[in-house]
């Protein structure tokens, strides 16, 4: 490579390894190195044999020339059957407003696609990830080129995929603030996460998937984070009792709301109320100083 040593001294150096490309060689029965827990990751298949494993998927297999969608979040295993040779695309969110458009106007017109869906990988995407190859392998990663070659990449999904083969790849990412929406407008409403799931139309593990990629953690720790705020709002009333809480949020034993006071504030109902009553006094005591 012509002038190595600038290039080598280049500010814009990839420095996270769980974001952009990547080329990966990985033994049979061993480990590919990505973050599914804060990323997005496109695994194209070059060569070998991968099972993936989810609760409600017992095996999807992706062999040479496949390409699938792990979504950020998606709880898996995966076994690597044979030896194989990856190129692995991770995001964290599409850069360009175009591509994001392009993703959330495929509609719902197939929403029969089960998590973890592969498409193959034919010209000119096998092209792309040879020269994808050749770069790194001759040390040039650049922040730019990962973003130049990202543009790449979904223009050639555009322009040689049909929508398809597209929405079978990246339905569990399709219409992110449409769901979002919908866990804001029914989450007070249910009573636990299978209920919020049939809401949205979908399957346990993918709805599970989906919660974790737009809300950054489980749905069952999101509703009790949200229910715990109410609560603690709702504590600061001087006349409430213990009862009226457990009422108002659906609490069907004594033992059941101890334990969530508990597992959320560190203390009993009892005390919870006691202290956001003490808070309160405090905060318009400060208030009426002149």
């Amino acid at each position: 490579m012509n002038y190595e040593n600038e290039f080598l001294s280049c500010n814009n150096e990839m420095t996270d390894e769980f974001f952009g490309f990547k080329h990966i060689k990985v033994n049979a029965e061993g480990t590919i190195n990505f973050n599914s827990e804060k990323n997005h990751n496109l695994l194209f298949l070059l060569d070998g044999n991968i099972h993936f494993h989810t609760v409600e998927v017992v095996t999807r297999k992706l062999s040479s020339n496949g390409v699938i969608l792990i979504p950020k979040g998606c709880v898996f295993s995966y076994e690597v059957r044979q030896d194989s040779e990856l190129m692995l695309f991770s995001f964290k969110m599409l850069r360009s407003v175009c591509d994001k458009l392009f993703i959330q106007q495929m509609g719902n017109d197939f929403d029969d696609f089960e998590p973890l869906s592969s498409i193959p990988i034919r010209y000119p995407l096998d092209n792309f990830l040879s020269g994808m190859i050749f770069y790194l392998r001759e040390g040039l990663n650049c922040e730019h080129l990962h973003e130049i070659k990202e543009k790449e990449l979904f223009l050639i999904f555009r322009a040689f995929y049909s929508r398809k083969e597209l929405t079978k790849l990246f339905h569990e990412i399709v219409g992110e603030s449409d769901f979002r929406s919908l866990i804001m407008h029914n989450y007070m409403n249910v009573k636990n996460v299978g209920e919020l799931a049939s809401l949205a139309n979908m399957g346990r593990t993918t709805f599970d998937c989906k919660f974790k990629s737009v809300f950054g953690t489980s749905a069952r720790q999101w509703m009790l984070n949200q229910i715990a705020r109410h609560v603690k709002i709702k504590a600061m009333d001087p006349d409430i009792t213990i009862s009226d809480l457990m009422e108002e949020f659906n609490f069907n034993s004594a033992t059941h709301f101890n334990w969530f006071c508990k597992r959320q504030f560190h203390c009993t109902p009892l005390e919870l109320i006691r202290s956001c009553r003490r808070s309160l006094k405090q905060d318009k005591g400060r208030k009426s100083k002149p």
